[in-house]
C-alpha cells in the first residue's frame, strides 16, 4: 500500500493523526510544502526526516529557503518569514537538499511526484485541468500533485493523476486532514479524511503571534 501526503504546512497535530492512520503503509510519499502557515515547522520536518519519507520541495519550502515571498499574499508571507526565523540550521539544510520533483519506480510503475504542474512547479492544477496529457511530461503511470489543497483522483486509460489534498490546511470546504491511499497492484485509489484537534492549532497560532485568519480558516476548510 502506498500512502501519499502533501501540504502539511507546519500543522503537527494534523500530521500526527494522519501518520497514525498510515503507519502500516509500505511506502509514504510527500508532495511538498512541509512548512508555512502553521506554527510547528521544525517538528513537522523532524517527523518526515526520522521516517525517511521521500519528499519534494513545495513553493512555501522554496520561499523560506530563499527568503523570497513576492508571490505570496500578506498572510502567507508573514507566516513564511516567521517560519524562516524559527527553523533550525539543520532543518533549513534539509529543505535545501530536497528536489523540486522525483521520478520513482514502485512495483514496476513509473511514479512522478510534483508539487505544482510538471511543466511549472508554481502552477496550480485543479481537477478539471488534470488531463491525461499531463502524464506525458514524465511518461508516468501515476502522477502525484499537490499545491492546490484540493484532493482528487482522475483516472485515464494510460495512467492516473492524484492529488491527496492537504494534511495541514484543506481548502475544499472540508476541514478534516486529507491524504490518499493507493493500491498499485489492484488499481485502487482513495482519498481519505480524518479529524484532528483544530483548537490546538488555532491556539498555538495566536500564541505565536501569527495572523488570526490562519487559524480561523482551518475550521471551515478554506
Amino acid at each position: 500500500m502506498l500512502a501519499i501526503i502533501s501540504d502539511i504546512h507546519g500543522n503537527l497535530p494534523a500530521l500526527k493523526v494522519v501518520l497514525e492512520r498510515i503507519e502500516d503503509a509500505d511506502i509514504i510519499l510527500c508532495a511538498g510544502d512541509l512548512v508555512g502557515y502553521n506554527p510547528w515547522p521544525n517538528e513537522v520536518i523532524w517527523e518526515i526526516r526520522k521516517r525517511k519519507i521521500p519528499c519534494i520541495r513545495g513553493n512555501h519550502d522554496r520561499a523560506v529557503i530563499y527568503d523570497s515571498y513576492f508571490r505570496f499574499n500578506p498572510y502567507a508571507a508573514t507566516a513564511a518569514s516567521w517560519t524562516r526565523n524559527k527553523l533550525t540550521k539543520e532543518n533549513m539544510e534539509y529543505l535545501y537538499s530536497l528536489k523540486d520533483h522525483l521520478i520513482l519506480d514502485i512495483e514496476g510503475k513509473r511514479i512522478a511526484l510534483h508539487h505544482g504542474a510538471p511543466f511549472d512547479e508554481d502552477r496550480y492544477i485543479y481537477p478539471d485541468e488534470a488531463t491525461g496529457e499531463l502524464l506525458e511530461y514524465d511518461n508516468a503511470d501515476l502522477l502525484i500533485l499537490g499545491h492546490t489543497h484540493v484532493p482528487f483522483v482522475n483516472v485515464f486509460e494510460r495512467g492516473v493523476i492524484i492529488n491527496p489534498g492537504s494534511v495541514g490546511q484543506p481548502r475544499d470546504g472540508d476541514p478534516r486532514a486529507s491524504y490518499a491511499l493507493v493500491d498499485l497492484k489492484n488499481k485502487k485509489y482513495e482519498i481519505k479524511r480524518v479529524e484532528y484537534p483544530i483548537d490546538e492549532v488555532y491556539n498555538k497560532i495566536i500564541e505565536e503571534g501569527l495572523p488570526t485568519f490562519l487559524g480561523e480558516r482551518l475550521y471551515i476548510g478554506y
